[in-house]
């Protein structure tokens, strides 16, 4: 019996050509206001900058200073009309993957305030870092799952993909957050 064919991407710098995460934060809220939260951030991002604090930390610190405190709706609503810059060779690559029947995600550390949009107009599973409310619906600033990079893009995977499986992997940071998916991987593309 055969492997079921598994093909992983990564989304930020892999399937677009940017970080989703400065974009979308742009689309949604403006350009300055965006600027302005980086400002009110700045500690933050230096001390990840020079080691002393995980990028995950410094991304949860922006996350809550930008979104905390508005409905979740709200900023679904503003993905729809949300244009990442897709690759468009990464792009063809995922539908040829799809079209041949295999189970293609997407694992990023992107968050799912977009990135149920993108799994709905793309068709493919989606495992991403979520987001929490309260109880009506507004963005408390906190994460609800583990921000999803490196080794927890591997436990994510694992928790959906039960059975043995045969890995393709397509990321652009074989030394970075795609490490892990790398090592795992039984077919790696770097692009």
């Amino acid at each position: 019996m055969s492997k079921k064919n598994v093909v992983v991407f990564d989304f930020d710098g892999t399937l677009t050509s940017h970080d989703t995460f400065i974009a979308f934060s742009c689309h949604a809220f403006g350009k300055v206001r965006f600027a302005f939260a980086l400002l009110q951030a700045f500690p933050w991002l230096l001390l990840w900058k020079t080691g002393v604090l995980k990028g995950g930390d410094a991304k949860r610190r922006l996350y809550s200073i930008l979104y905390k405190g508005k409905k979740k709706v709200d900023i679904l609503n503003k993905s729809k009309t949300f244009n990442p810059k897709y690759r468009k060779d990464i792009q063809d690559i995922l539908a040829r993957h799809k079209k041949e029947g295999a189970t293609v995600y997407i694992i990023t550390a992107s968050l799912d305030l977009w990135m149920e949009e993108i799994r709905r107009q793309l068709g493919v599973n989606v495992i991403c870092t979520h987001t929490s409310t309260d109880s009506d619906g507004i963005l408390d600033g906190k994460f609800s799952t583990p921000n999803c990079h490196g080794e927890e893009k591997i436990r994510r995977l694992k928790e959906s993909e039960t059975e043995p499986f045969f890995l393709t992997v397509y990321g652009d940071e074989p030394e970075g957050g795609d490490a892990s998916l790398f090592k795992m991987a039984d077919v790696c593309h770097q692009v």
